[in-house]
């Protein structure tokens, strides 16, 4: 059975977050409508002029296509619509933080579907029939499902679109990269030989969402905190005192035992390449900047025949983020991709 590739856009509208679709420039909200009143008030009152509904942003420019707020605002919506009556109460870094992450959705899916085009993919009716099935079961019936997304802003028809343009998308993906997934018994060979799990502490430095402007102010102090850290200054209490992750912030940055293929790939490179003991200069992935400290790692103990499966899972999982993650990569410079989000301030 093939596993799909992760999309940045996948199907998230029960999720409430998802990129409009809107085709141009042209505001997707009546002037008389909730909507409009809403991110009207988010621009004239809260300053987030970005989101003025008179006045559409481009986010992300490519030779082919523009994606605008306009087409990410709906979403939004849906989103944080439950602050209607007090929106100072809406955490902006989070609204930013969707609002970039829906605009690269919603530019992956453009790229992608006109390759799709171009190779004559498209998914088949009855498929997506079926996909809408599954939906009217889980959410108990198809009444049901259109109220919910009724109350997000979306219409059915809409819903419909964008299920065959995810499926499209998949079988694409499918028929163009499926091929450069295979794994050899020399690729399962040597990752038995490499180390099977990691142990670090990282102080994670956030700029997700941020503008170049305020991602260079994180970068002076990552760097600052960095030079602590090498000139031997007690790692945990510099990763409780500074690392914006969460998940580790309280236990002193640390991440215990974690295999390949978890990790987003700088990240894991880091921690299964550097010496252990080291301390990595600045690593900077999706969310941020990291620094890394290499406690430990552990090799497999196990024969290989007892976890070759396990072990092949593994690869499949990693070679398809990384030929994913590269394909895209592809696309980005042959489009002219351009991103924007300096005007989110």
């Amino acid at each position: 059975m093939k596993k799909a590739f992760v999309l940045l856009s996948a199907l998230l509208i029960i999720a409430l977050v998802v990129a409009c679709g809107s085709k141009g420039p042209a505001s997707p909200f009546a002037k008389d409508s909730e909507q409009y009143s809403f991110f009207q008030t988010l621009s004239d009152s809260l300053g987030l002029t970005y989101l003025n509904p008179d006045n559409p942003t481009a986010l992300i420019t490519t030779k082919d296509f523009t994606v605008w707020t306009y087409d990410i605002m709906p979403g939004l919506y849906a989103r944080f619509s439950r602050f209607q009556s007090d929106p100072g109460r809406i955490p902006q870094d989070q609204l930013k933080s969707l609002l970039t992450q829906g605009a690269e959705g919603e530019a992956q899916k453009k790229l992608l579907l006109a390759k799709a085009q171009e190779a004559g993919v498209s998914a088949s009716d009855s498929s997506v029939n079926a996909q809408l099935e599954q939906y009217y079961a889980g959410r108990g019936g198809k009444e049901n499902f259109v109220k919910l997304i009724e109350q997000q802003g979306f219409t059915l028809d809409y819903v419909k679109q964008d299920i065959h343009d995810q499926m499209t998308i998949q079988d694409f993906l499918d028929q163009e990269l499926e091929p450069k997934m295979e794994i050899s018994d020399e690729d399962l060979e040597q990752a038995y030989g490499n180390d099977k799990t990691a142990t670090v502490q990282h102080i994670l430095f956030m700029t997700q969402g941020k503008s170049d402007s305020a991602k260079q102010e994180v970068r002076k102090l990552a760097e600052q905190v960095l030079a602590r850290a090498k000139a031997g200054e007690d790692f945990g209490a510099l990763a409780k005192e500074f690392s914006e992750d969460p998940g580790s912030q309280n236990k002193g940055g640390l991440y215990e035992d974690f295999p390949r293929g978890q990790m987003v790939k700088p990240f894991e490179d880091a921690s299964f390449n550097l010496p252990i003991g080291s301390i990595s200069d600045l690593v900077e992935t999706v969310y941020g900047y990291h620094i890394i400290k290499v406690v430990d790692r552990k090799k497999e103990t196990r024969p290989l025949e007892e976890v070759k499966e396990q072990l092949r899972n593994q690869l499949e999982k990693s070679k398809r983020r990384d030929v994913f993650n590269d394909y895209m990569e592809q696309l980005k410079a042959e489009a002219d991709y351009q991103e924007h989000f300096d005007v989110l301030g």
